[in-house]
């Protein structure tokens, strides 16, 4: 071999050398970056998929609380229904009482709302064509510094009666009374009914 074939064959082989040392280094570094990828889109996968589960969390609470509420709501209701319809036939019991017993709940009313001095006490026409014998005198009795007179007029109302003394008008129907005491008769109906509920 000759000199030059030497240098060329030296040259050749160093450049050989030297042209897979950097394909390797290549590679090398190619490996760590795909590693290093690799590893970086794990660990957003796995952040990626903590936030997918956090917010299924939260959905599933959000759900969780939504039919909560929704079935207090209907308890709620079903209970204030209850509690209505118990009202509903406490008040139509009153107003369909036999009559002894509504004249005697009359005249209770009148005892607790008539005012002293003179007055008028108007009953509703159904009221006033069943009015027992000695009404005016039990009148007197429930209402001794009540000066009341019975009017015989028909008024239009349901149940109950009105006290009239001149521009004031106290209002003892059965449906004045129940709204008057609405909140308190469904606290005391609630009780009674959802004691142990």
């Amino acid at each position: 071999m000759t000199g030059l074939e030497t240098i060329l064959h030296a040259i050749t082989s160093d450049a050989e050398t030297a042209a897979a040392e950097e394909l390797e280094q290549a590679r090398q570094k190619a490996d760590t970056i795909l590693t290093e990828a690799k590893a970086e889109g794990a660990k957003k996968a796995q952040i990626i998929l903590q936030e997918g589960e956090s917010e299924a969390q939260e959905i599933r609470e959000r759900a969780k609380s939504a039919a909560q509420l929704d079935r207090r709501n209907r308890m709620l209701n079903f209970k204030q229904q209850l509690i209505q319809e118990a009202i509903d036939e406490t008040r139509s019991k009153l107003e369909n009482a036999p009559e002894l017993e509504y004249f005697q709940i009359l005249l209770k009313l009148i005892s607790k709302f008539a005012l002293p001095g003179e007055g008028e006490l108007r009953l509703n026409g159904r009221d006033l064509a069943r009015l027992p014998a000695d009404f005016t005198a039990q009148l007197s009795q429930a209402a001794p510094e009540s000066k009341l007179t019975l009017s015989g007029e028909p008024s239009s109302i349901e149940s109950g009666c009105l006290l009239v003394y001149g521009g004031i008008d106290i209002n003892c129907t059965f449906q004045a009374i129940f709204e008057d005491a609405a909140d308190e008769l469904r606290d005391a109906v609630g009780t009674i009914l959802f004691q142990n509920a």
